[in-house]
């Protein structure tokens, strides 16, 4: 049975996110006016710059909308995703940026006229978030090579297939050479140490299916799981690389994997380093905490109406 559909909807956008800055912002709001009008809601529509999402995400939050809609990248969302912690209103998804992995998470159409059909009847789950340094995140968290490569690029605005050609061609050329991390990991009581180049701690964990992005086992499995590439050469990197593109990537020897709730990571002799999280990178002064916050958002989820189906 299909859940009743949402009548009043509060959609903040970020007009500095890829889509809304190829197609302009005006062109999205008016499009998105249609469809929601078109299935009997009310809307209300804000554009608003990066640095004002916070504020206008909080003032949606204490208003009077069945739901709220946030429209941009993984970086737009992931302050969503504080500011809707261990809230009642659920948030709602438009994927507007490049690779859009919370959008991903949750089913959400990567087409965004499609997602905002979605969002009207799709399902609402309570979703794990990691609290990083005390802030909080969607999916993704990444050590190494990779954030210290793009920090100071300026962000690129487009297909996700091309950045992602960009991502391996960068990891193929660059990571061989970078110097490796070592990594100090204390969780449960047990110290590990790991050398590695990079090092990617997942929200919940990642099937193994076809594809260059990873599809998110659960929205709620009650751990994270931090992945470490023990591959010194480049070709180690680029059998990794083919074996995860195949989903063949957890038969891979040269990859640890290590489930947890609660860790702290250090870094040895060094003070400070660059940290991607959920698209946004900086540096981080180590050590640095990370820990799983289960079932801290209500998320509208087209998945689990696609689960339900599956499983009857």
């Amino acid at each position: 049975m299909n859940p009743e559909p949402r009548r009043s909807l509060c959609i903040i956008l970020n007009r500095e996110s890829g889509t809304l800055s190829t197609l302009g912002p005006d062109v999205v709001e008016e499009g998105l006016r249609e469809i929601f009008v078109e299935l009997g809601c009310e809307v209300e529509i804000s554009q608003v710059t990066g640095k004002e999402v916070q504020a206008a995400l909080e003032k949606a939050r204490d208003g009077t909308a069945d739901a709220v809609i946030v429209g941009g990248g993984d970086g737009t969302v992931a302050t969503a995703a504080t500011v809707f912690a261990r809230h009642d209103k659920p948030l709602g998804i438009l994927p507007l940026g490049t690779f859009n992995l919370a959008a991903r998470d949750v089913g959400m159409p990567l087409d965004w006229k499609e997602a905002a059909r979605a969002l009207v009847t799709a399902p609402v789950g309570a979703m794990d978030l990691l609290d990083v340094a005390g802030r909080l995140f969607m999916c993704v968290v990444v050590l190494g090579f990779y954030p210290a490569l793009v920090m100071g690029r300026p962000e690129y605005h487009g297909s996700w297939i091309v950045k992602s050609g960009r991502t391996l061609w960068d990891a193929l050329s660059s990571a061989a050479t970078y110097p490796p991390l070592n990594l100090n990991l204390h969780s449960d009581g047990q110290l590990q140490r790991h050398r590695t180049r990079i090092a990617l701690l997942a929200n919940n964990d990642y099937e193994d299916i076809f594809g260059i992005i990873p599809r998110r086992r659960s929205l709620d499995a009650g751990y994270f799981t931090v992945y470490i590439s023990k591959h010194q050469t480049r070709f180690g990197l680029v059998r990794s690389m083919v074996a995860w593109v195949l989903g063949r990537w957890k038969q891979d020897r040269e990859i640890i994997a290590i489930q947890a709730t609660d860790m702290e990571i250090d870094v040895r002799r060094s003070r400070r380093i660059p940290v991607m999280m959920d698209g946004e990178v900086e540096k981080l002064s180590v050590p640095f905490r990370v820990k799983l916050v289960p079932k801290a958002l209500h998320v509208i989820a087209p998945r689990l109406a696609e689960e339900t189906e599956a499983a009857a």
